[in-house]
């Protein structure tokens, strides 16, 4: 992907931000060796565009860098930072997008890898920037598992951009003084096995739920799409994206019997393209217009009816 492709207004509102973690994490990554990865598809509706990078470090397995964008002037900026499993170094995870500031989606962690980390310095953080940039203390349901309780999260709120900056800032400089710095190589085979099943189940619930993936598969199609993913999601462990991604329902399998609906099996495998912790609430939604149309059989067209009336405001 040349340098011209993502050389765009809607790219370089996050240029600021990617510059500053890698700025700040100058001694623990070699910026000038990196891995890069890219697609773009441009119609007269669609303008999709994904720029990957890998990064690594002395005890960081893979940095990963993602600026995307959906159409001009709608981008976002996406890293996954994972420790090598011999360190007890908590994940990176940011995802900042939808049509800031008006409209920001956020989610800001760092995630344990193991059981015994320490978060307290990364509470202070949180307690310091969620009320500030008004965000919930509650968790989010999807990531709770593998997520800290200490996450800062939102969907599509007005953020103000410097308050958001200064919390990423805070982020990065608690995960750089009180985590990468002084952790130490631990030999201990049995804590590290723990660290690596813990990575590894906080890469396939990412992967499953994430909302970016069903965009770029249907954008580039899903080979595309699984080399972004195992860009995402490969490292030390590496996540088998063929073994995680979960196989289209049986043909007629979906039945809500209270309200007479089935389903065409085409319609099954679009609903189930979607994030996981998004396909109950779009089977309830898809089947009550099915209701409301005097339908019996949730049918394609159908589907494409509603994703056209409900997903103006549920983009990345």
């Amino acid at each position: 992907m040349t340098d011209d492709s993502v050389q765009e207004p809607e790219s370089a509102i996050w240029e600021g931000h990617e510059a500053l973690f890698l700025d700040q994490l100058d001694a623990f990554l070699d910026r000038n060796d990196f891995s890069e990865c890219g697609a773009f598809r441009h119609t007269p509706e669609k303008f999709i565009r994904s720029r990957a990078r890998i990064y690594q470090g002395e005890k960081l397995d893979r940095v990963m860098i993602n600026r995307y964008s959906l159409r001009r002037g709608r981008a976002g900026l996406v890293i996954f930072a994972y420790p090598r499993v011999e360190y007890d170094i908590p994940a990176f995870l940011l995802h900042v997008g939808g049509h800031p500031p008006d409209k920001t989606l956020l989610t800001l962690d760092l995630a344990p890898c193991s059981p015994d980390t320490d978060m307290a310095p990364f509470a202070a953080v949180a307690q310091t920037h969620r009320p500030a940039m008004g965000l919930p203390d509650g968790r989010l349901e999807w990531l709770a598992s593998v997520t800290s309780p200490h996450l800062m999260h939102c969907a599509f709120k007005a953020i103000e951009p410097g308050l958001f900056f200064n919390a990423l800032q805070a982020t990065i400089e608690t995960w750089r003084d009180a985590y990468i710095e002084p952790a130490q190589r631990d030999e201990n085979a049995a804590r590290v096995q723990v660290r690596r099943e813990m990575v590894l189940e906080m890469k396939k619930v990412i992967f499953r739920n994430d909302p970016a993936f069903p965009v770029f598969t249907r954008a580039f199609g899903k080979a595309m799409s699984d080399v972004l993913a195992e860009v995402a999601f490969g490292g030390d462990p590496g996540l088998s994206i063929a073994e995680a991604t979960e196989p289209p329902p049986a043909p007629g399998s979906w039945v809500n019997k209270k309200l007479g609906i089935g389903w065409h099996a085409d319609a099954q495998e679009r609903v189930h393209e979607a994030p996981a912790f998004l396909r109950p609430m779009i089977r309830r939604m898809i089947e009550k217009e099915a209701v409301k149309e005097g339908a019996s059989q949730v049918s394609m067209e159908l589907v494409l009816q509603c994703e056209k009336k409900y997903r103006g405001n549920m983009e990345l």
